[in-house]
């Protein structure tokens, strides 16, 4: 495909130091999301659960669902929960949220399915994305339960 100089935008290439921090960065905010989770009573089943290309950054059970799904034999354990972390250091222009595009969200699906389908999960399974920005006071955390509707899991 041509590329039309203005109209579509090149991709961001990164030095290789920007990269490592950026990395360092996000596994910061992994884990910062991981003990939030397991502090809030969240059982923490997958980190960084990956096939092929496509990865989930976190996959956990959520027991304070108020969901009963009839046909599942896991009554009353919660919601599967499949988490996107999104870190950003205080300068970014975008919220850490808005990174999330449809393309992601396609392959958090799909990879989700593959998950509950392969570990024969039951539970109803919500999609979450939590972001941090990180400061010079710490850090603005932000948890988004049920970032975006999926009508097949």
């Amino acid at each position: 495909m041509a590329r039309l100089k203005g109209l579509i935008p090149r991709e961001n290439k990164l030095r290789p130091e920007q990269r490592r921090e950026a990395l360092e960065l996000g596994k910061w905010g992994e884990q910062m999301v991981t003990k939030y989770l397991e502090d809030n009573g969240y059982t923490i089943l997958e980190r960084n659960y990956r096939k092929g290309h496509l990865e989930i950054d976190i996959i956990a059970l959520d027991p304070h669902s108020e969901f009963k799904a009839p046909y599942s034999d896991m009554n009353g354990f919660g919601d599967l929960v499949i988490i996107e972390v999104k870190t950003r250091s205080y300068d970014a222009v975008l919220q850490p949220e808005d990174a999330v595009g449809h393309k992601k969200r396609l392959n958090l699906i799909r990879l989700g399915n593959q998950y509950v389908r392969s570990h024969g999960r039951k539970e109803n399974v919500r999609l979450d994305v939590i972001a941090i920005v990180k400061n010079e006071k710490g850090m603005d955390f932000k948890h988004i339960k049920n970032a975006f509707n999926v009508m097949r899991f």
